[in-house]
């Protein structure tokens, strides 16, 4: 979809993401929405008159084209650490199974998730802690636990709500966190880890010093 283009007054399946006009605060506002929020968002606000489900199979042809040039913040670099120092590792997510699924193989992160759920998985998405609380299950630990690292006030609002210790790292600068987590930058995460107990202190000369029983899980 493209900012700031003329509506169509009908816009059809293959013109729709070209041409639908969106307010240039849509994104940002629903940054970490479910996909039934966002189709709801799209059919009150622009002319958009498609079904869920045929918005959802546009949505997802034009997606998985684009999905592979997508370029996030990433602290990915710090998954290997985590899941060596004996954390379960999870991913909860406001998309679909599908989406989950490819961006995790895109990635080639996927072997490093025992657990994920989607929003497929669960009757309530995020801001309802429903998916955090059946990843903690899933996992076999408390909620109380966990930390979570969200990067939308939709899911940090989730974390927080399953009890959960709640990290928020935003990738739009200006999002407002919620009241009660953690605010952390791409490139504070680390610090933060170490300070939670989540990795081992890192020492002069770069080497992991093991000496902390971390917390069984993280998200």
């Amino acid at each position: 979809m493209l900012r700031g283009r003329e509506c169509s007054p009908k816009p059809t399946a293959s013109t729709l993401w070209c041409i639908c006009y969106l307010r240039p605060d849509f994104h940002d506002r629903l940054l970490g929405a479910s996909e039934d929020r966002v189709h709801e968002a799209l059919i009150a606000e622009t002319s958009v008159s498609m079904d869920r489900a045929a918005w959802r199979s546009v949505k997802w042809r034009h997606y998985r084209k684009a999905a592979d040039q997508i370029r996030r913040l990433s602290q990915a670099d710090l998954l290997v650490p985590l899941a060596s120092a004996g954390l379960g590792l999870a991913v909860v997510s406001n998309s679909t199974r599908a989406e989950v699924d490819h961006n995790l193989d895109l990635a080639d992160l996927a072997r490093l998730f025992p657990v994920t759920v989607s929003r497929d998985d669960v009757r309530h998405g995020k801001p309802d802690p429903e998916g955090y609380l059946l990843a903690a299950r899933r996992l076999g630990v408390s909620p109380t636990d966990c930390v979570v690292v969200e990067d939308s006030p939709t899911g940090a609002g989730a974390g927080l709500s399953a009890g959960m210790t709640t990290i928020f790292c935003p990738q739009v600068p200006t999002l407002v966190p919620p009241a009660g987590a953690l605010v952390a930058g791409p490139g504070d995460l680390s610090g933060l880890f170490e300070r939670l107990g989540l990795l081992p202190a890192m020492p002069r000369g770069g080497m992991l010093r093991n000496d902390k029983n971390p917390p069984p899980a993280i998200k």
